[in-house]
């Protein structure tokens, strides 16, 4: 639980920090982008820390190839080629990009999102809290629902029909109906 605290955290600095820099953070279509940007970030945490991308580090790697300046280009590159099929990638890619597998179910689909510009402060974030210092493995699956519930404000949520059902609440429905019959043997 501690850890999944502190991952709402770090994803809450980055939300922040990332609002700051959109020309009219309160407009409905940087906040959907902002969104989505963060949920794809988290993704890209725990994928680097859990091996879905093969290599430990590649995200983080990958982006301190960059200053601050070229990292938001560098970000886009990076999901564009999240969603490209390695057969239908340009053959003459970066190696450091081509590294990166296809990752389908439309996480990264070609959804135009309104990326900002990065400042130092999101580099860091991004580099050190969130990619060096904190290790996105140790949570659990199911709390990244309550993780990207938290990035999105009350009227997003609303208008996509989202909410994320906390295990315990989860747990208080499927326990009296089964679960703890099960238990008992029944």
């Amino acid at each position: 639980m501690e850890v999944s605290i502190a991952a709402g955290e770090i994803v809450g600095l980055i939300y922040d920090a990332f609002l700051k820099q959109y020309k009219d953070p309160s407009s409905e279509e940087s906040l959907k982008s902002l969104n989505v940007l963060c949920v794809r970030l988290v993704f890209c945490l725990y994928a680097e820390d859990s091996g879905i991308f093969g290599k430990r580090e590649i995200f983080h790697d990958y982006l301190a190839s960059f200053d601050t300046d070229n990292m938001r280009k560098a970000l886009i590159e990076l999901f564009e080629v999240l969603d490209t099929k390695p057969e239908d990638r340009d053959p003459y890619m970066l190696p450091k990009l081509a590294a990166f597998p296809y990752v389908n179910g439309g996480l990264f689909e070609d959804e135009k999102i309104e990326i900002p510009l990065f400042t130092d402060e999101i580099r860091d974030l991004l580099l050190n809290k969130a990619s060096a210092d904190f290790d996105w493995s140790e949570i659990s699956p199911t709390i990244f629902g309550a993780v990207f519930e938290s990035t999105l404000n009350l009227e997003t949520r609303r208008s996509g029909g989202m909410h994320y059902t906390s295990i315990e609440n989860i747990h208080k429905v499927i326990d009296s109906l089964f679960l703890d019959d099960l238990k008992k043997g029944i």
